[in-house]
């Protein structure tokens, strides 16, 4: 599980934030996926949090479709400002203004050209959104800054934590962050998240007891173990099962005939006889 002193650190910086972006890698990772997502959803019961990834490669487990929304999952960074935008020609504007519709409340924008000029092309008119807003960005098993793609490129400066903080989740250290809570001691995401959860949900909130939390984390610790027979399963993920499962965790991992085999000749070991000696 997290180092304690981290974990209160978090704590504290979560006390004081109110925006959060949670940041995933685009890879396939059961474990890394079911963590980022309930961390999420963690979050968002208690601050405005958005759910984030370059592209999902991660393909769902049928038995979990009825407890993972993939629509919450975002692929674009930039949602705070509406941006209109159109090819220029110093003559095509001459004045920009705008009014707001009383009746209708509409917002109009007018754009009025040079006289003796043509009005400009309204098929030309492109919208977007960009630029972007948080105090708290927390990327979960990413290595590479740059391999998020466009949620990376022309956002660098969000990145630098000048004024939010930037925390990562890995099972090793990254090279940037204010933050890193190091999951290495525990098995899987899933458990440390389950153990970093449930240190947060001690105000009597029972937001794990009340949600389909459990039962997803419950799925990635059991996944990540070749369910629980893994020879690396410690003590700690099987106290993470009975707590997941005292607080209503289903069952839902069945373990594939590959891994199974897996599992088979992984616990192959030689047996030696014992040689008896008669005693002269």
């Amino acid at each position: 599980m997290i180092d304690q002193a981290q974990t209160n650190k978090f704590k504290d910086i979560l006390e004081i934030s109110k925006n959060a972006l949670i940041i995933f890698p685009e890879e396939e990772n059961l474990d890394l996926f079911l963590a980022t997502y309930c961390l999420y959803s963690f979050l968002s019961a208690k601050q405005e949090a958005r759910l984030l990834t370059p592209k999902l490669k991660q393909k769902i487990p049928t038995e979990l479709n009825d407890f993972i929304d993939v629509k919450l999952i975002e692929h674009e960074l930039g949602k705070e400002n509406l941006l209109v935008s159109f090819p220029y020609q110093e003559d095509q504007v001459d004045k920009v203004s705008y009014y707001i519709g009383e009746q209708d409340k509409r917002f109009y924008l007018t754009i009025k050209p040079k006289k003796g000029v043509a009005p400009l092309d309204s098929s030309a008119l492109e919208f977007s959104y960009a630029g972007a807003q948080a105090d708290l960005l927390i990327l979960c098993g990413v290595e590479d800054l740059e391999k998020l793609n466009q949620l990376y490129f022309a956002y660098e400066n969000l990145y630098k934590g000048i004024d939010n903080h930037l925390v990562t989740i890995n099972n090793f250290i990254p090279d940037f962050g204010k933050l890193n809570l190091d999951i290495s001691p525990s098995n899987s995401y899933c458990e440390a998240v389950f153990y970093l959860l449930k240190d947060m949900d001690q105000n009597n909130e029972d937001l794990l007891a009340k949600s389909n939390l459990p039962t997803l984390l419950l799925y990635g610790i059991e996944d990540k173990n070749l369910g629980l027979q893994a020879q690396n399963t410690s003590s700690n993920t099987f106290l993470a099962v009975a707590e997941l499962l005292q607080l209503g965790a289903m069952r839902l991992f069945k373990l594939k005939p590959e891994n199974s085999s897996t599992v088979v000749n992984k616990k192959k070991k030689t047996i030696v006889q014992p040689q008896i000696h008669s005693v002269k």
